[in-house]
């Protein structure tokens, strides 16, 4: 079965967050979001078409999502999961937890999953945290339940 828009979308969205964890510039991230978002938004089948064509999809994103379409993923993804530790990338599914602050959170507190974060929390390991007052806690608490 073939990779839908929504699917080339999704992968295309992990690489910007995963980019964006590995030190990536903010430019290239938010390119790569709103290609991801073109895509998403187009209801055509992308194999039909010439990707360039969508609004924010150049040459470099277009190559990878052919590469997506043949093989369901593209090498540079598959090089950036090797790199970033996996319970950082499973922080991401937080809503409101970007890459950044997801892969601090992993390096500092050795957070590796939503219920870890929540645990860290509620003992808190967060307090003192530059940039993780009561608010934010909380609103990474309400994240966390919202999953």
């Amino acid at each position: 079965m073939g990779q839908t828009n929504d699917d080339v979308a999704a992968l295309l969205l992990e690489y910007a967050d995963l980019f964006a964890m590995n030190g990536g510039d903010g430019i290239r991230v938010r390119s790569y979001k709103k290609a991801a978002d073109s895509i998403a938004a187009y209801r055509g089948d992308l194999t039909a078409i010439d990707v360039r064509t969508l609004p924010d999809v150049g040459e470099a994103i277009a190559k990878k999502v052919e590469e997506a379409l043949d093989r369901g993923t593209f090498r540079q993804l598959e090089d950036l999961r090797a790199k970033i530790p996996g319970g950082a990338r499973s922080l991401l599914a937080i809503p409101g937890l970007g890459p950044k602050r997801a892969l601090h959170l992993h390096t500092e507190l050795g957070v590796d999953s939503p219920r870890a974060l929540a645990a860290a929390i509620e003992q808190g390991r967060l307090d003192g945290l530059r940039g993780y007052g009561p608010k934010t806690r909380q609103a990474l608490l309400d994240g966390i339940a919202a999953l």
